[in-house]
């Protein structure tokens, strides 16, 4: 796939979210110790009352990661186009629901102000608390693109050729970690397969039924739509693997201790193989040091 193919068939999103920490360092006098040797942080209200806003902003960033793929340039992910419509959906309800939480936050907010008067006494500050609660959260995101440098702009021959190198360098970083991150998701998925089908001292495997494949089955689906640098060898494997399960039935998987045996041993196999797939990937340093951090939940 050429580099500039792969925003046809993908773009980025940066989500950002953030939540009061409501917490600050004590002042080392008041702790009335050396200060090279005593330090220490004092909550500012029941940390409770922000745990529904918190859970939100989690939930939201683990349904993206789901359907996302790793991008070597800090808190930005790379989405398949055929899930951007879903992805927005979902952070459309999350961020509603974020804010639904934030205003029951803000009602109670001058309450938990004065519990926190009470409970901290003389390490208490009014300066502390903001008068704007609702600035100190946030959520939001955006999507973008990323287009090679254009031969015909402003650019001088060498900015040009040195932006080309950066452009190029980015794309074959994502490659990278993409192909990595889709081959570690499917071992990760096969190891709790065969950790299902174990049987150790004559115990019975934890689930007796197809339902024990749902995760495989899933990951197989989605592969379709992930893939998007077309990574054969994953396509190989991922085939190995629907062909293993296809067709198995429950009484079979439940009755026949042998065939489970086998099902077990052809899994652990696919994901050793998996496995050394990884390890033989061509290993290079991605450098995210100078990307600006924000901050999240």
């Amino acid at each position: 796939m050429q580099n500039e193919e792969i925003f046809q068939k993908a773009c980025l999103i940066q989500l950002t979210t953030s939540v009061w920490s409501a917490s600050k360092s004590i002042d080392p006098q008041l702790l009335g110790q050396d200060s090279d040797w005593v330090t220490g942080r004092k909550r500012l209200i029941n940390p409770e009352m922000l745990g529904q806003i918190k859970t939100a902003a989690h939930q939201a960033r683990s349904k993206v990661k789901v359907r996302s793929l790793p991008f070597p340039i800090q808190s930005v992910q790379l989405i398949p186009k055929d899930y951007i419509s879903e992805v927005e959906e979902i952070l459309q309800h999350y961020q509603k629901l974020f804010w639904e939480r934030v205003q029951e936050f803000e009602q109670m907010y001058s309450e938990a102000r004065d519990e926190a008067k009470q409970k901290l006494g003389n390490l208490f500050r009014e300066s502390e608390y903001p008068v704007d609660i609702k600035s100190k959260f946030k959520f939001d995101w955006k999507l973008f693109t990323i287009q090679q440098p254009d031969h015909l702009s402003v650019l001088s021959p060498e900015l040009y050729e040195r932006e080309k190198q950066n452009f190029e360098k980015l794309m074959s970083d994502t490659k990278e970690l993409c192909t990595q991150a889709l081959r570690q998701e499917f071992s990760q998925t096969l190891e709790n397969l065969v950790e299902k089908l174990n049987t150790t001292n004559g115990s019975k495997p934890k689930m007796l039924n197809n339902s024990m494949f749902n995760k495989l089955n899933n990951f197989l689906e989605q592969l379709e739509t992930k893939n998007i640098f077309q990574d054969e060898e994953l396509i190989a494997l991922a085939e190995t693997a629907k062909n293993t399960i296809s067709n198995i039935s429950p009484y079979t998987l439940k009755y026949d201790s042998e065939f489970r045996e086998k099902i077990k041993s052809d899994m652990q196999s696919l994901q050793e193989t998996v496995d050394q797939s990884i390890q033989d990937m061509p290993r290079r340093q991605i450098n995210m040091d100078n990307i600006e951090k924000e901050e999240a939940v």
